[in-house]
């Protein structure tokens, strides 16, 4: 009975004495400078690296969001994408046609104002030709030709009027200049009906923000997952070369190590012997 006793007793000796992983890392943590460091830092790469990856899902799903909105409103407004302009193509192409029509206005009407008042109505004027050209593309798009008939016929009587301002309504550099107005004019209503909608551009625009966003979170969660991984393996190669000068050759003692030490950097205070 005194031999089972002592036997059991050296047993528990030998049982505290033997490493295990948990032993290993305690020392490892307690001895070596720069373990906790590594173990520190390999975990703050790791939860960067899990934030980063869960903020790119979600600017995914906006960016996946913003791209159906757009393209169901295109669906609606443009079904067979008849108007091909871009937007801001179109309201460039626009403020010039615009510019040109006030300069002919101001050449029409500069006889008979002087100075800022000239300018003005040559502005009021161009901003009537613009109106205009946007009523008569509005009426032929839902084609409502009647409509664009008269606002045509809107359109020559205006350029009578400014033609007949003065008088001299034979004069062959004021039918030119009439010529001129209408034919911007029409220009911007060619172009106005085949401009795109601006909420169609905004959509758009709503679209490649979000997708802008979206490749920026890419990249930083591949920095992210290089960083986890880079710090990752500088605490496992730590605990690699502890555990060969403690117990070299025993491969699997060496994966058991290996892993608790992995599951370390999920985060919170390691439970390990002092």
């Amino acid at each position: 009975m005194r031999e089972r006793k002592s036997a059991t007793k050296d047993d528990n000796v030998l049982s505290d004495a033997w490493p295990t992983p948990a032993k290993i890392i305690a020392e490892l943590l307690h001895s070596h400078p720069e373990a906790e460091s590594l173990l520190a830092e390999a975990g703050h790469c790791r939860a960067l690296a899990a934030t980063s990856a869960a903020s790119c899902d979600a600017k995914f799903r906006v960016a996946q969001a913003a791209r159906r909105a757009y393209e169901e409103l295109r669906h609606r407004l443009e079904p067979r994408r008849g108007r091909p302009v871009h937007f801001a193509v179109g309201m460039l192409v626009l403020a010039i046609l615009s510019a040109g029509l006030a300069l002919l206005n101001w050449a029409e009407l500069a006889g008979l104002l002087a100075g800022t008042e000239s300018i003005l109505l040559a502005v009021g004027a161009t901003a009537v030709w613009v109106t205009v050209a946007w009523l008569a593309s509005l009426a032929a798009r839902r084609r409502r030709w009647d409509l664009t008939a008269a606002l045509a016929g809107v359109a020559v009587v205006l350029g009578l009027l400014l033609t007949a301002w003065q008088g001299s309504v034979w004069s062959p550099g004021r039918w030119l200049l009439a010529a001129f107005i209408l034919v911007l004019a029409g220009g911007a209503a060619a172009l106005i009906a085949h401009t795109e909608s601006a909420s169609l551009h905004v959509a758009r625009q709503r679209w490649h923000f979000a997708r802008a966003e979206f490749e920026r979170a890419v990249c930083t969660r591949e920095a992210d997952l290089e960083a986890a991984a880079v710090a990752r393996e500088a605490w496992l190669s730590l605990v690699r070369a502890w555990v060969m000068a403690a117990a070299a050759g025993d491969e699997g003692f060496l994966e058991e190590t290996l892993s608790l030490a992995t599951a370390l950097l999920g985060g919170g205070p390691p439970m390990l012997p002092s």
